[in-house]
């Protein structure tokens, strides 16, 4: 009899081609019993678990990282690249770490509409802020429970295709926005992303949503403390809303908005047609209530 497996659960999942589009439930729990269950990779665990994800059930793991960690990163993120011009480099050979400040206008020009400063960190670089060790030690957990080696990808350079890349993203006030979107799933089943701010401490508003089977926003920050780690499956719509509705954007401090830990495999730019997100704004059924929720008011005047 073949051993169960993440890999083979998923396998006999993904064979029926209809990956979930629509969020389920929210489910929170702790991630030291999450990690353990994982590690130990019993029968029972790995079919609940599997199944619940291509359900389409969104899990938020609680303090997977200390707050400490989380407050000194987004604080030494910002510094390190403060003095440092915005710039775009594509994921080729010798890619620097970088940071990019995308404004509403130039976020119309992606295949997501969008509005964040983001900063990107790969392996092969000197890892300036030390972070690899620690991010890895939780990454390893959610790419073993994707059906993956754990330190899948870990040595690549953009020359072998696919790619890990830290991705830390600060969302300014009243405009920083990801419409709702899918996120690549041919090299990580899960988007996985980690919590740097805390809704009613450090913004107000939507921030992360899904959409539910009645494309309606299913909320999730009302279950999230800075450290956490949230998962689902990556072809479930979700998005970014714009928080501080009442305040002005300010680039330039390290306190403004929403911050998240984005953590993705992606295929590099030595594919002719990269497998990347997808909005589906048009898909969804939404109400004008809905819309003005989760885009900021610019894009829809």
């Amino acid at each position: 009899m073949t051993k169960i497996s993440f890999k083979s659960i998923w396998e006999d999942c993904e064979k029926k081609n209809n990956y979930p589009s629509r969020a389920n439930n929210i489910k929170v729990v702790d991630y030291k019993d999450f990690e353990k269950n994982v590690t130990e990779e019993k029968e029972s665990f790995v079919l609940d678990i599997v199944n619940s994800l291509y359900s389409g059930d969104i899990y938020i793991l609680k303090g997977a990282y200390t707050k400490e960690f989380m407050n000194s990163l987004r604080v030494r993120t910002f510094d390190y690249f403060k003095d440092k011009p915005s710039e775009f480099h594509k994921m080729l050979e010798g890619c620097p770490d970088f940071h990019r400040k995308i404004d509403i206008e130039t976020g119309k020009k992606y295949a997501l509409r969008l509005c964040k400063h983001s900063f990107y960190f790969y392996p092969w670089n000197n890892d300036p802020l030390n972070i690899f060790n620690p991010i890895y030690k939780r990454w390893r957990v959610i790419k073993k429970l994707m059906g993956m080696n754990p330190e899948a990808f870990e040595q690549n350079t953009p020359k072998d295709g696919v790619i890990d890349r830290i991705q830390i993203v600060q969302y300014p006030s009243k405009i920083g926005y990801l419409e709702p979107h899918t996120d690549p799933h041919k090299h990580q089943r899960l988007f996985h992303s980690a919590y740097m701010s805390k809704k009613g401490k450090d913004f107000s508003g939507l921030g992360f949503y899904a959409i539910d089977k009645k494309d309606k926003i299913l909320e999730t920050e009302d279950h999230i403390d800075v450290g956490d780690i949230g998962i689902g499956y990556a072809t479930v719509y979700h998005g970014v809303a714009p928080v501080n509705l009442n305040k002005e954007p300010d680039w330039q401090d390290v306190n403004d908005g929403r911050w998240f830990l984005s953590l993705y495999s992606n295929e590099t730019d030595i594919h002719k047609k990269r497998h990347t997100s997808s909005g589906v704004s048009e898909k969804l059924n939404f109400s004008k209530n809905i819309k003005s929720q989760v885009y900021p008011l610019e894009i829809l005047s």
